[in-house]
């Protein structure tokens, strides 16, 4: 038999604790708590673990992407690392030298093959190395096919003057909403 979970995947961000099994009046079986500790949970328990869960799945990041940006010889970023909710590796464009654009699918599916939209609210781009002076990395957040779903994060890396950082390593961290 198969299972259809409750709620939403968690990059929607719609869950509260009442989709983890929280219950403002949820209560042990038979008033009775926790029989043995070390395996069981309590209502209480429970409670807990569900809204903890909903916090977090609130806050937490959709996808940290680390990468370098390839401009001596024009080319598609390399993605050294690629942390997510859920999908694989964005596909990553070259826009000029420190200037990178991502696209990422507009949904995906959980582990049960519900399938939700992953609309990108906010993002941070951090730039890596160590250079003479600050580098700074802007990002754009757009919704490249006017569906109303931010697929793409456009990253410029620059330096103190404001000039393109050629070969930028960066890591980019997006939030879904």
């Amino acid at each position: 038999m198969s299972i259809t979970p409750t709620g939403y995947p968690v990059w929607v961000r719609a869950n509260g604790h009442t989709a983890y099994g929280g219950h403002i009046n949820k209560t042990n079986y038979q008033s009775v708590g926790t029989i043995n500790p070390r395996t069981d949970l309590s209502a209480e328990n429970l409670c807990r673990i569900a809204a903890d869960l909903a916090a977090v799945a609130r806050t937490a990041p959709f996808s940290v992407v680390a990468f370098q940006c390839n401009d001596a010889v024009p080319a598609a970023p390399t993605v050294s690392k690629y942390f997510a909710m859920a999908g694989t590796t964005p596909t990553g464009t070259r826009n000029g030298d420190g200037d990178i654009t991502f696209v990422w699918p507009e949904s995906f599916a959980d582990d049960y093959g519900i399938i939700a939209n992953a609309n990108i609210v906010a993002a941070v781009a951090t730039p890596q190395q160590t250079m003479a002076g600050m580098l700074f990395a802007s990002v754009q957040i757009s919704d490249a096919d006017a569906d109303g779903i931010n697929e793409t994060v456009r990253v410029r890396v620059v330096d103190a003057t404001g000039a393109a950082v050629p070969d930028a390593i960066v890591s980019l961290t997006t939030w879904t909403g």
